[in-house]
Parts: structure tokens; C-alpha cells; sequence
């Protein structure tokens, strides 16, 4: 009795479901909430203090560091593409992305005095002018 040898493995690739496209989601909504929790975010590590910041192992340096990372990947990534108006053209994107990556990225090269002022002055104020912008927008859309 011989035996046989298998088959080669083939396969068939199946037809693909055509689905229609999702519906179109505003993202707005939420991308706007996520921007106003930054905002009390911002402001809460202001309300700790400068020496809650710079203390070793700070927790609230940890936070600056979100907020930062998160504040980019809001304005790259999760901003409506109706909505590109709203990010200030003096906005420095590059450098934005720079300072993101290096608190992303665990360098511990980041001057603390540029991230305190970015999450005390910087991006509260951006946040503010978009929302103001926003709101204006929406009001001249009525």
C-alpha cells in the first residue's frame, strides 16, 4: 500500500463585502471637550505649584508631560479637517512635534522652564483662541 502525498496548500482568496462608507461623524464635539479638559488640566498644575513641579520624581511634571503629548496629538491628528482654520498660524507645528517627541520618548533633555511655560502659558492660550474662534465660527454659521 503506497501512500499518497498531499495536495499543495492553495488559497482561494473570497470576495470582499462591499460596505458602504460609514457616515460622516462630527468630531468636533469631543475633539472640543478633550481640549477644554486640557485646559483644566493646564490649570490644575498651575494650581500645585512650581515647587510640586520641579520636586524630584514629580508626579506633576508626569502631567505636564501628558498634557503636552496629548495637546499634540489633538492638534495633528484629532482636529476635524473642517477645522484647520482654527490652529493659529503662529502656531511653531515642528517644534510643537520635537517637544512632544522628547517627552514621549523619555529623553529627560527637556528644560523644565520651557515645558512650565508651555503648559502655563503656551497652550492655554492656543486652546483659547481656537475655542474663541470656534464659537465664532459657529455663530456666524447660524
Amino acid at each position: 500500500m503506497t501512500q499518497e502525498e498531499p495536495a499543495p496548500f492553495q488559497m482561494t482568496p473570497r470576495t470582499r463585502d462591499v460596505r458602504p462608507d460609514p457616515p460622516a461623524v462630527d468630531r468636533w464635539p469631543a475633539v472640543r471637550s478633550a481640549f477644554s479638559d486640557l485646559l483644566a488640566e493646564c490649570e490644575d498644575i498651575g494650581g500645585r505649584g512650581r515647587a510640586a513641579f520641579d520636586a524630584p520624581r514629580s508626579l506633576t511634571y508626569r502631567a505636564a508631560e501628558a498634557v503636552v503629548i496629548h495637546f499634540a496629538d489633538l492638534v495633528e491628528h484629532r482636529l476635524p479637517k473642517a477645522r484647520p482654520a482654527l490652529v493659529p498660524t503662529e502656531l511653531p507645528l515642528q517644534a510643537m512635534r520635537t517637544t512632544r517627541n522628547i517627552l514621549a520618548h523619555n529623553y529627560r533633555s527637556a528644560d523644565k522652564d520651557m515645558v512650565w511655560n508651555v503648559v502655563q502659558t503656551e497652550i492655554p492660550r492656543i486652546i483659547r483662541a481656537m475655542l474663541s474662534a470656534a464659537d465664532e465660527g459657529e455663530h456666524t454659521e447660524s
